[in-house]
C-alpha cells in the first residue's frame, strides 16, 4: 500500500445484482436529468463524503446554461440535486424493504487506488451494504451476492 493511502473495506453489492433487486429505483436515478453527464461516479463522491456540493458542482460544470445568470443556474442545480436526493432515498428504502439490509455509498478513485483493488464499483460508486457482519436472516439470504471487499484510498 502506497504512502498516503489507507485500507478501506465493506460488504459490497455489485451494480448488476443491485439492479436486479431494485430495478425501478436504479432506473429512476439513471433516467434523471443530467445523469449521463454526472454518472455514478459523482453520485458516489457526493454520498460517500456526505456533501451534496459534489453533485451541485458537477451539474453546474456539465450543464451550465450560458444564457442564464449564475443565480438561476445555482437554483436549477439545487432543484435537480434535490430530485437525486429523493431518488437515492427511495433506492435505499426499497433496498431495505426488499432485503432487510441497509444500503450506503462510497466512492473509489482508480488513479489513487492500487492495482490489486477490486471494490466492485460502478464508475467509481461503491454500493455498500450494512447488516452483514453477523449474518441476519436477510444477510444469510443474500450472502452469495453481497460480498465483503477491501481497497485502498488516497488521502
Amino acid at each position: 500500500m502506497g504512502m498516503g493511502s489507507y485500507a478501506v473495506g465493506s460488504f459490497v453489492i455489485g451494480y448488476d445484482d443491485l439492479k436486479k433487486i431494485v430495478p425501478d429505483q436504479i432506473s429512476a436515478i439513471e433516467n434523471e436529468k443530467f445523469f449521463e453527464d454526472i454518472g455514478w461516479g459523482v453520485i458516489g463522491q457526493w454520498l460517500g463524503w456526505d456533501d451534496i456540493s459534489y453533485l451541485e458542482d458537477a451539474i453546474l460544470d456539465w450543464c451550465y446554461d450560458d444564457d442564464q445568470d449564475d443565480e438561476y443556474n445555482q437554483k436549477v442545480a439545487e432543484e435537480i440535486s434535490n430530485k437525486y436526493n429523493t431518488h437515492v432515498a427511495d433506492l435505499k428504502n426499497a433496498f431495505e424493504k426488499k432485503t432487510g439490509l441497509t444500503l450506503y455509498f462510497d466512492s473509489y478513485d482508480e488513479d489513487g487506488g492500487d492495482r490489486y483493488d477490486n471494490p466492485n464499483d460502478k464508475d467509481g460508486c461503491i454500493f455498500c451494504v450494512d447488516g452483514m457482519v453477523q449474518l441476519t436472516p436477510a444477510g444469510e439470504k443474500f450472502k452469495d451476492i453481497v460480498t465483503e471487499r477491501r481497497w485502498t484510498q488516497y488521502g
